[in-house]
């Protein structure tokens, strides 16, 4: 019998957890993993043929976004509720929105020109077809209106509520008519961004996060 490659090897250690990441969300909004099973270091180390440091990173990650809790000594996933999980992302709206309405009031001129150069490279990553690309792409841009505003106390409430929905964005993506659509209503965001319309920035932001929200909790109640 031919042996399985190993999709995990040649990969640096940054990228080899990327990666491994990656696959453990596969498998588990795929159902490949079910709500509650035990899941371990050693259980992802010999499965995906990585050591002990990796799986033990992306465990940890997975934890940081939700998909899996630690109860005293062992590790489960979490059975997704919709209800939680949409409080969640509601949240994580609405501080997004206020930051980027905060941010484009105080972004400095070198900050605009960065965002205006994802949204370049976005549509370089659409013409190649680069998922990935367009996934860290796609995080960059929201995360870099909310950081122009310089508040690190809503800064760090906003990356905690980003790392428990995060798994998502692969999901929007995937749709074929998304990317291009994306990055056309991120084009609307900065063009107000960069004139400092406030209130625009946060109406519109709400607008796609919204919109983007419940596209996945469509997809999650379809699992049910």
């Amino acid at each position: 019998m031919a042996q399985m490659k190993n999709p995990l090897l040649n990969f640096r250690r940054e990228t080899l957890v990327d990666r491994l990441v990656q696959l453990l969300q596969e498998s588990i909004y795929s159902g490949k993993y079910p709500p509650q099973m035990m899941i371990s270091e050693a259980g992802v180390s010999k499965e995906f043929g990585v050591s002990r440091v990796p799986a033990r990173e992306a465990l940890q990650r997975l934890e940081e976004m939700n998909l899996i809790r630690k109860n005293h000594l062992r590790r489960e996933i979490v059975k997704l509720s919709l209800e939680e999980f949409a409080q969640i992302y509601e949240l994580k709206n609405v501080v997004e929105a206020f930051g980027a309405m905060k941010g484009s009031l105080t972004a400095a001129p070198q900050e605009i020109e960065a965002i205006k150069e994802l949204l370049n490279q976005t549509e370089q990553a659409i013409l190649r077809g680069d998922m990935n690309q367009l996934q860290y792409l796609n995080q960059s841009f929201h995360e870099s209106l909310v950081f122009c505003c310089k508040n690190k106390k809503l800064i760090d409430t906003f990356l905690l509520l980003v790392k428990q929905v995060r798994w998502t964005t692969s999901l929007a993506l995937k749709l074929t008519e998304r990317p291009p659509q994306s990055n056309q209503e991120h084009r609307k965001i900065f063009d107000a961004f960069q004139q400092r319309k406030a209130e625009e920035v946060r109406a519109l932001i709400e607008s796609h996060t919204n919109a983007h929200m419940n596209r996945v909790l469509a997809q999650m109640e379809s699992w049910e």
